[in-house]
């Protein structure tokens, strides 16, 4: 399935390298996801009418399993250049890793 990013931007990109702690969270019921770093949201954008809802809470690095169907270099691109990352996909129920 193909992943679409659909904020190029978030506000309070501010983030580190190597493994950090990321939390996923879904916009209502909607197939709308983001990861930030931050527990509480506070930078995720303000598409979401539905409010942002934490999922999960997991390590984020390129060889750590993302808890969402997506692997973690757009996660970590994202995050980096913007302080979150948003997605709209329908299915993450499989835990995600990279080969590098």
């Amino acid at each position: 399935m193909a992943v679409e990013q659909v904020m190029p931007g978030c506000p309070g990109a501010n983030a580190e390298e190597g493994t950090q702690r990321a939390h996923l969270f879904q916009c209502g019921v909607t197939p709308l996801f983001a990861v930030s770093l931050d527990r509480d949201g506070e930078n995720l954008p303000d598409v979401c009418r539905e409010g942002w809802h934490l999922r999960s809470e997991f390590l984020l690095g390129v060889h750590a399993p993302v808890s969402a169907a997506i692997d973690p270099e757009p996660i970590l691109r994202g995050i980096r250049a913007h302080g979150c990352f948003t997605w709209r996909e329908g299915n993450t129920s499989k835990p995600h890793g990279t080969s590098q």
